[in-house]
């Protein structure tokens, strides 16, 4: 693996939101959102991994990676043949792979998001198709088939990121600039709307999609509290969303919204900071994945600047800052397991491609 080709990817993931726009100052906004300043963490704990290398898989971009029993599934974002794995962690063997990159009926031309709904039973959000597919492991996990698409019908639903809210819904990001989020039926069809960009200013027209693109967000959602959370790719900005009582609050972080500027054709460039990368909501809490590196930064020395977050904010499910903690690693996808008490992260920069960490003792006697 070339550093290179990490590197390529950070600019290719901002890439993907090429937008028009401006800079934006703290302004009015909607009654719709609760919007305060994030708050101080009152714990911090460092973390140190432990590193595990696979002789049998090296993964191009090791990207999303969920865990249900004793598999982990990880989405390769720059994968030759195919974006899905399977991987046994008795042993550490790939089990089985899926998602095969290509263009024919059964292949994947971008696989980005990955949504694990039983062992067996693994959704993947195709966002050049823009189709969620449903893939099942055989009996004896060493095969995996499509099972079901859900094409999605409206044409600016290209977003990266979407969420199974229910068996036969999802979540998307509202690329059109229109709502913050969207909700889609297993017909492709837009069910809902929700929200609207907590920008602090307020744009019209056509700048809605260009803010829309600024605003470039991972979400995660629990249905059995009713969470869904929204973490910004640039600035700092985290989003509760209580769709149990339809109560939204917005967090703004020290370092700010996403911020750009716009070049002579129209195209805005990304300045100020790479935000977030991941984020997941447990029963008990939401853990956002953060990085906090400048563009100054980054292309000061590129291709030796670390690829990845190296904090975990940890918040109440009210949005409550609980606690930050600190990797010894730079990781870019996470999957957090309670009640195991591991953290297990995707690292992009090295050999130790995943990750492990164990949520240490204080945090979860004092914390959980």
């Amino acid at each position: 693996m070339k550093r290179t080709k990490r590197q390529m990817s950070l600019f290719l993931l901002v890439g993907m939101m090429a937008f028009w726009g401006c800079n934006n100052k703290r302004g009015e906004q909607g009654s719709d959102y609760i919007i305060s300043d994030m708050a101080e963490f009152p714990h911090e704990i460092a973390l140190e991994g432990e590193g595990i290398v696979m002789d049998d898989i090296l993964l191009r971009y090791p990207f999303r990676i969920r865990q249900n029993g004793k598999y982990l599934y990880l989405i390769d974002l720059h994968a030759e043949m195919d974006f899905g794995h399977v991987i046994d962690t008795v042993g550490w063997q790939e089990v089985a792979t899926f998602a095969p990159r290509g263009n024919g009926p059964d292949e994947t031309l971008q696989a980005m998001n990955l949504q694990v709904q039983s062992p067996k039973s693994i959704w993947v959000y195709d966002t050049d198709k823009r189709e969620m597919d449903r893939w099942a492991l055989g009996e004896a996990c060493d095969t995996v088939t499509i099972q079901e698409r859900v094409r999605m019908k409206e044409t600016m639903l290209t977003s990266a990121n979407c969420v199974m809210c229910g068996d036969t819904a999802f979540f998307f990001t509202d690329r059109t600039g229109e709502s913050r989020l969207v909700r889609c039926n297993s017909e492709g069809e837009i069910t809902e709307r929700v929200g609207h960009i907590p920008a602090t200013q307020s744009v019209d027209g056509d700048a809605k999609a260009a803010l829309a693109q600024a605003w470039h967000s991972f979400i995660d959602y629990n249905p059995r509290n009713g969470i869904l959370a929204v973490v910004t790719q640039l600035g700092d900005v985290v989003e509760i969303h209580n769709l149990k009582n339809d109560t939204r609050r917005v967090l703004y972080g020290p370092m700010g919204e996403p911020q750009y500027r716009t070049t002579r054709d129209g195209y805005a460039v990304p300045v100020g900071i790479m935000g977030y990368s991941d984020v997941q909501v447990t029963d008990n809490y939401i853990y956002a994945l953060f990085h906090g590196r400048s563009f100054k930064e980054i292309a000061k020395d590129p291709l030796n600047t670390p690829d990845g977050g190296e904090y975990i904010l940890v918040f109440a499910l009210d949005g409550t800052p609980v606690c930050r903690l600190v990797l010894d690693h730079a990781v870019y996808g996470m999957d957090v397991n309670e009640k195991e008490g591991i953290i297990w992260a995707t690292d992009v920069n090295t050999e130790e491609q995943i990750v492990k960490y164990h949520l240490p003792e204080l945090y979860l006697r004092e914390v959980l």
